[in-house]
């Protein structure tokens, strides 16, 4: 008989049967199938870059080969291609867990490299990036052969090893000023950190954690739901609405505003849980108490000196048991529950507001008028002060031109001489002021009106 012939390329092989094993013909060649060997594949060879690998496995004793590109490689006779891949490229400061599930063996392998897995190996998780450790971060790492936490601080790119693994990363807590947050450690202890201690700023250690509290909120605190891990050391406010009976049966809705601080954390901690609760029902509690004893005409009239009263009393050592301080207490609005009740004390609050505001209104006008009035005095005033001055100035003038006068006429009487006696002067003075008097009224168109005296005129009348 005349075999077979079978041309192989330099990338090809041929997986021959004979009767008694498995061999591979390789290419570039020519082969002549001999008798009773027979053909089981016609398959290529492996070609592999530089990040590519291969895993191969004999089907004979089950072991695996790796082919490392960059090559062309041909397979054994009973080897099978089982796994190809690329290499898994890690840059600086990123690591990969590889596990050999042969052994179980786990190894960390760091970038930067290109790895390719051995024989029975495999990646546990992909890729992940070193964690880096500084001021304000850390990294809590548990020992996978004792189960044991340990708090790594020191400055680095970390990276865990083989019998490692991270539980978390830990941010460095602040604690302002004004804040104190309480820290349990492993056995159930209490530790206070403060904000104006040296102890400001830490890493929580291991076993420790931050102790969160559940404090009522909302206007009437029926929900626990606000989360406290800080305490604020400062004052602060907080409203609560609830409601009230008078001693006539009058039911009101009261609304008020606390302004209280936390004065001792450890105390606080180790008398309650909840503290806006705490404070808001022990108020409602001493409100009512009080409210109940008045009627609802005298509350409206007082009703905020009587909260006062029974919230801040001197001899209630509630608060201060719970390390809580009330700095005030506030009342923001009164409403009735029963609509008539309210329309009522509507038309009351209406009627004092109408009230006020003629008050007001006439206090206004009374204000314009005084105004007005104070307006027309202060003119008064300026009047007589000009009067005044005017007559003044009259009284200089006259003076000034009397002692004029007084001079002229001395001069005059001292130029006479001695010669007349002083009674002559004058009479010579008289007569000359007569004659400039008509002098000066001898002019046009004036009437001139004497009487005997001025003319030294004697009338001699006959019967």
């Amino acid at each position: 008989m005349v075999p077979y012939l079978y041309f192989i390329s330099e990338q090809e092989q041929l997986l021959v049967q004979s009767p008694s094993k498995r061999y591979v013909v390789n290419g570039p060649k020519v082969f002549f199938k001999p008798f009773f060997h027979r053909i089981l594949e016609r398959r290529k060879g492996l070609s592999l870059a530089a990040n590519e690998y291969a895993h191969a496995r004999d089907s004979l004793n089950g072991e695996l080969k790796l082919y490392e590109g960059p090559g062309f490689f041909q397979l054994q006779p009973y080897e099978e291609v089982v796994f190809e891949e690329n290499a898994l490229p890690l840059a600086q400061g990123e690591y990969v867990e590889v596990v050999n599930m042969n052994t179980g063996q786990v190894k960390i392998v760091e970038g930067e490299v290109s790895y390719k897995l051995q024989a029975f190996e495999k990646f546990r998780g992909k890729k992940q990036k070193a964690i880096a450790i500084d001021e304000h971060n850390a990294v809590l790492v548990r020992n996978q052969a004792d189960g044991s936490l340990r708090l790594e601080t020191s400055r680095q790119a970390f990276v865990p090893s083989e019998h490692e693994s991270i539980e978390s990363v830990i941010k460095k807590v602040l604690v302002e000023e004004h804040e104190v947050i309480v820290l349990k450690d492993e056995k159930g202890r209490f530790h206070f950190r403060s904000g104006q201690s040296e102890e400001s700023s830490f890493f929580v250690p291991p076993y420790w954690e931050v102790l969160s509290f559940h404090w009522s909120s909302g206007l009437h605190k029926e929900n626990r739901n606000l989360v406290i891990e800080k305490f604020d050391l400062r004052p602060k406010f907080m409203w609560y609405e609830f409601d009230v009976r008078t001693r006539d049966n009058v039911e009101l809705i009261l609304k008020v505003t606390f302004f209280w601080r936390i004065t001792d954390v450890e105390t606080l901690i180790r008398t309650t849980d909840d503290a806006s609760g705490d404070v808001c029902s022990h108020a409602r509690s001493r409100i009512i108490q009080e409210v109940s004893k008045v009627e609802f005409s005298n509350f409206l009239e007082e009703f905020n000196q009587l909260i006062k009263s029974s919230v801040l009393n001197p001899e209630d050592s509630f608060y201060e048991s719970r390390g809580i301080e009330i700095h005030s207490v506030e009342v923001r609005e009164i409403a009735c529950k029963d609509q008539k009740t309210q329309d009522v004390l509507s038309e009351i609050i209406q009627e004092t507001t109408t009230r006020i505001n003629r008050i007001q209104k006439q206090i206004s006008e009374n204000e314009v008028t005084m105004k007005r009035i104070e307006g027309e005095i202060l003119a008064e005033e300026n009047e007589r002060k000009l009067l005044e001055m005017k007559i003044q100035r009259k009284e200089r003038e006259c003076e000034s031109q009397g002692e004029q006068q007084a001079i002229w006429v001395r001069s005059f009487l001292d130029k006479l001489g001695s010669d007349l006696s002083l009674p002559q002067k004058l009479e010579v003075f008289q007569m000359l002021r007569k004659q400039e008097l008509y002098s000066s009224l001898s002019g046009e168109n004036t009437r001139l009106f004497l009487t005997k005296d001025d003319v030294d005129l004697k009338l001699d009348i006959k019967d």
